[in-house]
């Protein structure tokens, strides 16, 4: 009995064992390849669809009109981020450092833009631009700015007094002016989702809801980069290229990491809250009013600003703040991410050095976003007229910004060159001006992939 008991148990495990090891023979007909899904193989990926994404891949074309070029971008539009949540000011040129690549950038992309712009009907306007003192301590700040922006090639500058202040702008108090009248206004987002037409109509490939993930050197020296739809756990897209360039805006670090990049620097962002004056108000400046720059590099300041955005409508937005975000994507005071919070804030030596350098400026940036009075009162620093009833809230804005490890805010861009054995170009860093920097910005960025891809036309 105990022989059979045995022996019978043997046999059913026998067949538990071939029900389990069965193989699996594929039904007749059935016509889904079993080969690894690839979504493309190209010469170039350009990582990125904001508006230095699109602008790169459309000078690839432009000069090596023979490379096949994909774009890829892991949300499910062009410009989702911050190329169309600012300003929507074209700079002219006067904050950045003289012989830095974001004054030159910068200097010649102004032109460009306003070139593109009327090219491709894109509404804008030369409408100039007033950064102002209030103070009598201020004027330094206003002539340093006359003199870099001369040094930068910045046309047109002009030091105003507050009688001539007045006569432009009765609203806005100053001891004195700075006006840059080549200062414009433009609608990014439209610029991106035009680049994107110009980039399909000459045969680019985009690739919507790839969110990338890895970044690896094939065996025969290409890139497969693999990722997935955004929030989703699977499946596993890939795409391969020869070179690749990557221009991913408040992820660059993190794509940068991918691509055998540095940890740091980190991109910490803040979010810039926009209130806009009521409908009956909007007149209350008919120019770009600044403020002269607040210290430690950011922010820009509070300041008043007309709108030309297809989207939103025309507005006189004032903003934005720059609050630090505790999230990448911060675009709400709630979100929060505890593991955001430890890497980029309390283990980023070179923020830390910021905040305790300026600790006044960063409680009070925390404090002015949560408080509509205290926003406004930076505001009513230009024009004094404002009250809180003549303003409502309009959107907010994540911005991208880096931290050197002196606690320095940087600036220049920053370009993460022949990654991955040679193959792959990172754009690091790229705060404002980016946006109106971004076709100059574009043929930069193709000069070095031109050098270190050792990239020929085909005439050459």
């Amino acid at each position: 009995m105990f022989a059979t008991r045995r022996m019978g148990s043997t046999r059913a495990g026998v067949t538990w064992v071939a029900r389990r090891c069965h193989v699996v023979k594929p039904v007749e007909g059935a016509a889904i390849s079993t080969e690894r899904v690839l979504h493309g193989e190209y010469d170039v990926v350009v990582v990125g669809g904001g508006i230095i994404g699109m602008a790169t891949a459309v000078e690839v074309q432009r000069r090596f009109p023979e490379k096949t070029v994909a774009v890829v971008e892991k949300e499910l539009t062009v410009a989702a981020h911050q190329s169309n949540h600012n300003s929507g000011v074209i700079h002219a040129g006067m904050y950045y450092e003289p012989g830095s690549e974001m004054a030159k950038c910068c200097v010649e992309g102004v032109e460009l833009m306003y070139e593109y712009a009327a090219a491709k009907n894109i509404p804008h306007e030369r409408v100039g631009k007033l950064i102002v003192a209030t103070t009598e301590k201020e004027n330094e700040q206003v002539d340093l700015l006359y003199s870099r922006g001369v040094a930068n090639g910045v046309q047109g500058l002009r030091v105003l007094n507050s009688e001539e202040v007045s006569e432009m702008e009765p609203n806005v108090a100053a001891t004195s002016a700075l006006y840059s009248p080549n200062t414009g206004i433009i609608d990014f987002g439209e610029v991106t989702r035009s680049l994107l037409r110009d980039f399909e109509a000459a045969g680019g490939v985009m690739r919507f809801g790839f969110h990338t993930a890895t970044f690896e050197n094939t065996p025969d020296g290409r890139v497969e980069i693999s990722g997935r739809e955004l929030l989703q756990p699977g499946p596993t897209k890939r795409i391969q290229a020869r070179n690749v360039i990557t221009c991913t805006g408040l992820h660059m670090d993190t794509v940068g990491r991918q691509c055998g990049g540095a940890s740091n620097p980190k991109v910490l962002t803040f979010r810039g809250m926009y209130y806009q004056m009521k409908p009956e108000f909007r007149n209350i400046v008919k120019r770009n009013v600044y403020p002269v720059p607040g210290g430690g590099g950011i922010p820009v300041g509070v300041h008043f600003t007309p709108t030309v955005n297809l989207d939103r409508g025309n507005q006189m937005i004032i903003g934005p703040g720059a609050c630090i975000c505790f999230d990448k994507e911060g675009y709400k005071r709630t979100s929060f991410s505890l593991r955001h919070v430890w890497s980029y804030i309390v283990a980023n030596v070179g923020f830390l050095r910021f905040a305790l350098g300026n600790f006044d400026l960063s409680v009070k940036e925390l404090y002015r976003d949560a408080s509509k009075k205290a926003f406004l009162d930076q505001a009513r620093k230009l024009v004094p007229s404002v009250t809180d009833d003549m303003v409502e809230e309009s959107f907010a804005g994540v911005m991208a910004q880096v931290f050197l490890p002196d606690g320095s805010a940087a600036k220049d861009f920053i370009f993460d060159r022949k990654m991955l054995k040679g193959t792959t170009l990172n754009l690091r860093n790229a705060p404002t001006p980016a946006a109106t920097s971004s076709l100059a910005l574009a043929k930069r960025l193709v000069d070095l992939a031109e050098a270190d891809f050792a990239w020929k036309t085909a005439s050459a």
